[in-house]
């Protein structure tokens, strides 16, 4: 596993979305991308959405080592829709038990709050929740090793992120992955990530959303974030993607 260096951060990622039984593994890790997350995936399979999280992870683990050393790997972890609010702690502790007992592949675990069905998490009514699951994870970590503590992520929506960084910092997450909304103003989206990579100092800050060209990547860069992801790119521009995003 890649510890703790995160040179990969140096290179665009792909996010979530594109692949989530883990049948593209080879294909997507052998392209230039510093990350690939794969997923989001719920704990237990969920029929006619995805897998599960065991079934990804033991299907990326058939591809080499060797086939992906520069390459991180992260994992999304979902909810499922119907998910009762009182039970986000527990199914996010059951998804790091499961994630402790299975091959060591991912670089990272993305606690996915970004998606319709989990954004309820982020919002005033349901805000107190949310932090006691992070207080929660934050208590059974200080309880692992340090080679069985996964490094975490949390993907959110940009507008979110600030209010919710005292949090997510006590539960000892690295990164968080904020997703910037398509008719956002760019201005906008830009002064909210600087004020997020201010008060979020010493933490990744990871965004995804309207990056379409090597400038886009650099502005979001300037404005204090460790990296980048992109999905919509590399759904039309396929594995010419990375090159895109680097060249200046």
């Amino acid at each position: 596993m890649m510890r703790p260096g995160f040179g990969w951060l140096n290179r665009p990622g792909l996010a979530g979305g594109i692949d989530k039984t883990g049948e593209r593994a080879a294909e997507l890790l052998a392209l230039d991308f510093g990350s690939v997350e794969f997923g989001s995936v719920t704990r237990l399979p969920l029929p006619g959405s995805n897998p599960g999280l065991q079934a990804l992870i033991l299907a990326i683990a058939t591809v080499s080592r060797k086939k992906r050393p520069k390459t991180a790997i992260g994992i999304g972890l979902g909810l499922p829709p119907d998910l009762p609010a009182e039970a986000l702690a527990d199914e996010w502790l059951q998804g790091l038990g499961l994630l402790a007992e299975l091959p060591p592949v991912p670089d990272y675990l993305s606690l996915n709050l970004s998606a319709a069905a989990n954004r309820r998490f982020v919002g005033a009514d349901l805000r107190p929740v949310l932090l006691d699951a992070l207080a929660q994870v934050a208590q059974w970590r200080q309880k692992q090793s340090p080679v069985n503590r996964p490094q975490l992520a949390v993907k959110l929506p940009l507008e979110a992120a600030i209010g919710l960084v005292p949090a997510i910092r006590q539960a000892g997450v690295g990164q968080m992955t904020v997703v910037i909304p398509d008719a956002q103003p760019r201005r906008v989206g830009l002064l909210m990530l600087r004020q997020l990579c201010s008060a979020a100092s010493g933490m990744r800050i990871v965004a995804v959303g309207g990056i379409r060209k090597a400038t886009d990547r650099l502005e979001m860069l300037n404005a204090g974030c460790a990296g980048v992801q992109v999905h919509r790119l590399f759904v039309a521009e396929g594995a010419a993607t990375p090159g895109l995003l680097l060249t200046y």
